[in-house]
């Protein structure tokens, strides 16, 4: 049954959108609060795990990388220099270029935000069936895809 289906007693599109943006929320500020122990934010460990597994990238890869503007990178990277987590370093192929590079402070901070992380979700995913885990994410997959060719502008 496709949305256009449902009827009066169904969940209404107005709450639908509500429930996945307000879900989507609160589930990131409890992983927030959960990753905060080991003193680290979500986009922190996810630039500190794409340094470890790629190497040393340039702001403009690792802001792709993650969906985030040049400008809110250089925030997290800031962050993560501060901490020695991570450090930049100029492109010997073009000094123009910053390079970011995880330390080793950074990759054992990695490795307990990833433990933390884990056990998170495993907490979080415990008494649901590995189906409706893989069912909940090709809904959520095909909604992504189905947002992203909408027209910007609806009328």
């Amino acid at each position: 049954m496709g949305l256009n289906e449902m009827n009066e007693a169904s969940t209404s599109k107005f709450e639908l959108a509500c429930r996945l943006s307000d879900g989507l929320k609160r589930w990131t500020r409890l992983a927030e609060k959960n990753l905060s122990v080991a003193g680290l934010t979500l986009a922190e460990l996810r630039v500190l795990r794409l340094l470890s597994e790629l190497g040393p990238c340039s702001m403009v890869t690792l802001a792709k990388e993650q969906g985030m503007t040049a400008p809110g990178m250089t925030v997290v990277v800031d962050k993560l220099e501060q901490a020695d987590f991570a450090r930049r370093i100029r492109s010997d192929a073009d000094r123009r270029t910053v390079n970011v590079a995880i330390t080793g402070k950074g990759g054992e901070k990695l490795r307990r935000g990833v433990k933390l992380q884990d056990r998170f979700i495993e907490r979080t995913l415990r008494d649901i069936p590995a189906q409706e885990i893989n069912s909940f994410f090709t809904v959520l997959d095909r909604i992504v895809i189905a947002t992203e060719v909408v027209p910007r502008k609806l009328t």
